[in-house]
Order: C-alpha cells, then sequence, then structure tokens
C-alpha cells in the first residue's frame, strides 16, 4: 500500500525529482558509512589503549611508514582521533542532509500548491464549480503540506535511518556473530510486534484526522466569511459551539496522534537495554579471561546501541505515522486524479489583442448544463447590438446568472453559437473576447490596497496608469471620497464595515471595470443590494459614463429596466421574449406580476 502510494505520488508530483530522489538514496548510505566507520574504530583504539602491546594484532599498523614512528600509545590516540574526526563530520554531513531535505521537501509542497493553485486560475470555469472554496483553501493550505511532511518527509527518514541501522548491525554481525544475530532476531521481533499491536489504531486515528481536518477547515472558511450573517441572525452561539466542538474533538485525536508518536523513544530505550544487555552477556562469555578484547567489545557494542537508539526511534516513530500521512496523500492523489491533472496543460495568454466587436453579439440555441442531463439554459437565441443597454429578467432559477457567465466568456455552451461579428467563440478565442469585457458583481471584495491598486486590480503595479485611475474617480463620483485622504488614490481605504459604503464599493467596481476600457460592461444584479436613491444614482452615472458601452445586466429595480432599450425574459432555462419595458409588460401578464412581487415598482 505504502510502496504503491509512494509510486504514484512520484508518478503524479515527482517531475524532475527522480534523480535527486536518487541522490538522497545514495547521501543515506553515506551517513551510513559514517556511522560505521565511526563504531568500528573504536575497537581498535579502546584495544590499543588497554593493551597497546597488541598493536600487532590489529591489522600490522606497526608495519605501515607512518605508524611505524609512533609508540603504541600514540597510534591508539591518532585511531581515537580519526575515530572523533569522523563523528564530528558525519554531524556535520548530517546537519547538511537535514537542510537538504528540508529544503527539498519544503519545495516540493511548493510546486504541488502552484501546480492546483494553476490547475484553479487555468482550468475552464465550470470544472472549478466542482469544489468548493473552502475545499480548495484545504488543499493549498493543509492537503499538500501534510502530504509531503507527513508522508514523504517520515518516508525519506525511514529510509535513511534503515540504511545507518543496517550498516551498524552488519558491524555488529561481522565482528560479533552469536551475538549479532540474538539481537538482531530480538530487534526485529519487537518492532513488528509494536507495529502490529498499533497498526489498527493508528490507521483508524489517520482517517479521523483527515475527516476532521477537513470539517475544521470547512467550519473556518464559513465562520469567518459570513460573521455578519451570524451576527444578523443572533446564532454566534451555534458557530461558536460548532467551531469549539470540531477543535475539541481534533484536539483530542491530535493528543491521541502525539501520544503514539511518543511511545517510540521509551520502548526503544527499553528494547536497547535489553539488547545492550544481551550482547554484552554473549560477549562476556565468548571473551571470558581476555579482558582488553571483553572492554574494546563491550565499548565497541556500547558505541553501536548509541547510534542504533535514535536510529530505531526514528524509524519506529515513522512507521508508526506514516498511515496519518497516508490518508493525506491518498486524498491528494485522488483530486489529481479527479481533476485530470496528468493531461491539464495551462494555456499563458500574454500580450493578446481583444476580439474586435464592431456589430452585434448573436447567441443561437444555447444549451448548458451542469450536470449531465439536467439543462440549465433550453434554446437560448437573441442578438445584441453595439451600444445596446440589455436587462437580463426572470425568477430565481431562470438561468439569468448562469447566462451571464455565458456571456462573459467564462463558460462555453454545451451546444449552440456564440458569434461576435460573425466569429464563432471558442476556447481558443474566448479570452482574447474576454479582454473587451468589464465585471461587476453583487459585493466587491475591496483589497486591503491603494485606491489606484484596487481600480487597477490584476495589473502590475508599477504598469498602473495613474492618469487613468484619477480620470475614472472622477468619472464615477468617488472624488469626494479618495480627496478625503491625504495620500488620495495612493490612500488605503478602510474595509471594515464602517469603511467604504455599498455604494460607493460599487462605484469603485465599476471604475475597476472600466480601467481597460472594454467595449462590453456586464452587471450580475450588481446593484440589487442598493437602496433605491443610490441604484438610481449609479444608473443614471452610468448612462453618462458608459454612453458609448455595450452593458449587460441582470436587474430587478424598474429604474434599471426602463433604461435598458432591450430586456430579456427568461424562464425555467428559456426564453420567452425580448423587447423593451413597456412591450414585455403589455404582453405577458407574468412579467408585471413579476416586476410587482419583485417590488420593483415606485
Amino acid at each position: 500500500m505504502y510502496i504503491r502510494s509512494l509510486k504514484k505520488f512520484i508518478e503524479y508530483f515527482g517531475e524532475g525529482r527522480k534523480l535527486k530522489l536518487l541522490m538522497f538514496l545514495f547521501m543515506s548510505i553515506v551517513a551510513g558509512c559514517f556511522e560505521f566507520l565511526g563504531v568500528a574504530l573504536i575497537y581498535p583504539f579502546v584495544i590499543l589503549i588497554i593493551s597497546p602491546e597488541q598493536i600487532h594484532s590489529v591489522q600490522k599498523l606497526s608495519n605501515l611508514p607512518f605508524f611505524g614512528s609512533l609508540s603504541p600509545v600514540g597510534i591508539a590516540l591518532f585511531v581515537g582521533f580519526c575515530a572523533l574526526t569522523l563523528f564530528i563530520i558525519k554531524n556535520l554531513y548530517m546537519i547538511f542532509f537535514l537542510y537538504v531535505q528540508s529544503k527539498f521537501i519544503q519545495n516540493w509542497t511548493r510546486d504541488i500548491n502552484n501546480k492546483f493553485v494553476q490547475f484553479y486560475l487555468y482550468a475552464p470555469y465550470k470544472q472549478m464549480l466542482k469544489s468548493s472554496n473552502s475545499q480548495k483553501m484545504y488543499v493549498i493550505t493543509t492537503l499538500s503540506a501534510q502530504a509531503t511532511g507527513g508522508f514523504l518527509m517520515r518516508v525519506m527518514s525511514f529510509v535513511t535511518n534503515f540504511v545507518i541501522v543496517v550498516l551498524v548491525l552488519s558491524l555488529i554481525l561481522w565482528k560479533f556473530p552469536v551475538a549479532g544475530v540474538v539481537s538482531l532476531v530480538f530487534i526485529t521481533v519487537c518492532v513488528i510486534g509494536i507495529n502490529i499491536l498499533f497498526k489498527k489504531k493508528v490507521k483508524n486515528l489517520g482517517l479521523k484526522l483527515q475527516k476532521l481536518s477537513r470539517q475544521m477547515n470547512d467550519v473556518n472558511f464559513v465562520t469567518i466569511n459570513n460573521i455578519k450573517d451570524i451576527k444578523i441572525f443572533c446564532c454566534e452561539n451555534v458557530f461558536y459551539d460548532k467551531y469549539r466542538n470540531c477543535g475539541n474533538v481534533l484536539s483530542r485525536e491530535n493528543s491521541s496522534q502525539t501520544f503514539y508518536g511518543g511511545i517510540p523513544p521509551y520502548y526503544i530505550e527499553t528494547l536497547i537495554v535489553i539488547t545492550l544487555l544481551l550482547l554484552g552477556g554473549v560477549i562476556a562469555v565468548q571473551n571470558m579471561g581476555q579482558s582488553s578484547v571483553m572492554v574494546a567489545s563491550f565499548a565497541m557494542i556500547v558505541a553501536s546501541i548509541f547510534r542504533l537508539a535514535p536510529a530505531l526511534n526514528r524509524i519506529q516513530s515513522a512507521l508508526l505515522n506514516l498511515p496519518v500521512g497516508l490518508n493525506f496523500v491518498n486524498d491528494l492523489l485522488k483530486r489529481f486524479e479527479d481533476f485530470g491533472l496528468a493531461d491539464f496543460k495551462p494555456v499563458r495568454y500574454q500580450n493578446i489583442e481583444p476580439m474586435s466587436f464592431a456589430n452585434k453579439i448573436e447567441l443561437r440555441d444555447i444549451e448548458f448544463s451542469y450536470v449531465p442531463d439536467t439543462p440549465v439554459l433550453k434554446g437560448i437565441s437573441f442578438d445584441i447590438d453595439k451600444n445596446d443597454f440589455v436587462g437580463i429578467i426572470g425568477l430565481s432559477g431562470a438561468g439569468k446568472s448562469t447566462l451571464a457567465d455565458i456571456l462573459t466568456g467564462l463558460m462555453l455552451p454545451d451546444s449552440g453559437k456564440i458569434l461576435v461579428d460573425g466569429t464563432e467563440l471558442n476556447a481558443e478565442n474566448v479570452c482574447r473576447f474576454r479582454k473587451n469585457i468589464g465585471y461587476v458583481q453583487q459585493e466587491l471584495n475591496v483589497l486591503e490596497k491603494s485606491f489606484r491598486e484596487n481600480i487597477a486590480w490584476g495589473v502590475p503595479e508599477g504598469e498602473i496608469d495613474d492618469n487613468r485611475v484619477k480620470y475614472l474617480v472622477d468619472q464615477v463620483q468617488l472624488s469626494d471620497v479618495v480627496n478625503s485622504y491625504d495620500e488620495g488614490i495612493y490612500a488605503i481605504p478602510f474595509v471594515g464595515e464602517s469603511g467604504l459604503s455599498r455604494g460607493q464599493k460599487q462605484r469603485l467596481a465599476i471604475a475597476r471595470a472600466l480601467y481597460r476600457n472594454p467595449d462590453i460592461l456586464i452587471f450580475d444584479e450588481a446593484t440589487s443590494a442598493l437602496d433605491v436613491k443610490v441604484e438610481h444614482d449609479i444608473t443614471n452615472m452610468l448612462l453618462h459614463v458608459c454612453k458609448d458601452k455595450t452593458i449587460i445586466a441582470i436587474a430587478h429595480r424598474l429604474s434599471t429596466l426602463r433604461a435598458c432599450n432591450k430586456l430579456v425574459y427568461l424562464k425555467d432555462g428559456r426564453l420567452v421574449d425580448t423587447g423593451s419595458f413597456e412591450y414585455l409588460s403589455a404582453k405577458y401578464p407574468e412579467f408585471a406580476e413579476l416586476v410587482k412581487l419583485s417590488s420593483l415598482s415606485n
């Protein structure tokens, strides 16, 4: 299971990293070799300190040119110095290894986030609607980090420490075969035993943590994004209790994970002490009467155990916590597959020219559905002439916002055609069409940036045309607000509830939509939340500022509808008719009733 998920993870996200993973394996082997040599030098060092006369039995060091000039004690000290130097080099190497490994994991997490954010930005808008904003935030703030840090980092830690354990144990087996075999069997049985004991518990814990993490993310997102509504409906207790209860459960499960993750050091410590006693007992029996050999052997065993203990600790910790990380990895892999990221190729449009729009936009038999066999728009056909002020009206669920999204080019129809001056829109040219569009939504998200950055939203700061910003501030009648700040357009407006009014925000949104001087302006119920007077003022301002623009508005207010020279009347996803306000009111009693029920009449 682990290997299959790891292979898929590397296949999906490991482009350009396979060679680096092999490099880390090589670095792990080098780390193990350092441990092997460092421990191996302990034995001759102790032998020579206790029994200098045994210099001739230690690999005939006395016959080598350099060692021939040294006394036995000098040779012993030199061997000890080499062992110390080796340990220092090894520790410096391991610090460097840890740094490279951590940087590698962080960069990998960053690139995974980049891949998903790129998909969210460049994929078709219709596909983006399949997951909530909360889920998108969860992927890029929690899931990828848990997958790399909770799984991949532990896999790499397991591999590194496994290599160290194998090489150190191989030294023990080579030098003390009987004692080594006894200890190896004992360690293996104990490590497997504790993993069998805790495997099911930790796996279930991992599933719970994955589920709770998603729930907590949703609770946080909903709570923070709806504080005003929560207060208006006096349901603070409901949301606080939901946050607290979810947090309590998550905290409890995290405590369990911390508890199980904290067990290995104590278990390994007990295991190491027992192993040390076993090794010491066997070596004592085998070297009875050879005190120097016994002491040197025991010193080497202690050094080996000293190196084995932390490595076994990390191995055991990785084995216990891998199931938790595996759940996050599998979740990430599933999203990769569901989104089709393997075949996704972002199209980056740069310096493209807007599509020419001089005559009209034609919609011909437009069909669209979010879910197969559940059409939202059914056979919509009508024309929008240059400089028209078109209003789209209908009851909730009639398909107004969907039609607006189609007209913005956010989504292409499932069937039918949209023609702009005779050119059919498609995936290749729709971005050129969007270059002609300014969009104003119902609620503007004012950035905690200056007026100029809010108006020139999406334009690099160094490329903002300040004269254009000042001109638009004056045109949308925001001069009084902007000039009330000493910094003018460079001021950062207060974005809290006591900051800009809704009317001021809508004016700011209109200025933003006009900054690129588009030919078409689309309003998605942009004035529905405003009072009648403010809505009337903004409509008149639009007629003045945008007299040479084509305006398409989802609207309900009478003043807006009367300003339109053409209304598109939708019902249940179908086009009922198009015409003036007076024409539709006279021909369709239900249209007049819709106006009345919506409190549109003054």
